[in-house]
This record gives C-alpha cells, sequence and structure tokens, in this order.
C-alpha cells in the first residue's frame, strides 16, 4: 500500500502568500521535507511546517528561529485576503 504523500495545509499556503504578498519572502517556495521553504528578501529562509503552526526564519531549518504567533497569524490573515 502506497504512504500518501504529506501536503501543506491551506494555513501553510496562505502564511506562504501573506509572506509574498508584503514583500519579505520571493514568490517561489520549495518543499524540503515536510516544511516549505521561502527565500526571504533580506537573506536566509523562511521555513513553515506543512500544518502551518510554525514559521521559523534562518539559514538552515535546524539554527532557524521561532517567529512570534502574532506575525505568523498576521501573515496568514494577509494571504487570506482578496486579491
Amino acid at each position: 500500500m502506497r504512504e500518501e504523500e504529506m501536503r501543506p495545509t491551506d494555513n501553510a499556503a496562505a502564511i506562504a502568500a501573506g509572506l509574498c504578498r508584503t514583500g519579505r519572502a520571493a514568490p517561489r517556495s520549495e518543499r524540503v521535507g515536510n516544511v516549505l521553504r521561502l527565500a526571504r528578501r533580506g537573506g536566509g529562509y523562511y521555513w513553515i511546517s506543512f500544518d502551518g503552526a510554525e514559521l521559523r526564519l534562518g539559514k538552515t531549518l535546524l539554527d532557524a528561529e521561532p517567529l512570534q504567533s502574532t506575525f505568523t497569524a498576521a501573515m496568514a490573515r494577509v494571504g487570506r485576503a482578496p486579491k
């Protein structure tokens, strides 16, 4: 039996869209394991967990620092807003 591939939730996609819309991240995201990686305009990367519960900032996932939940929620709101 084939194991179903994990996919980012709507919340994770909204956070990614919010980071791009506000100009904080480049518009292209990449899947790295079970997280989304977006290039940060100022250097480094944003790392978004597939469930959208955590947003981190750093050059690698191992050294990335978690960002405040209020910032993560704000990016999700921006990403969900109509264009």
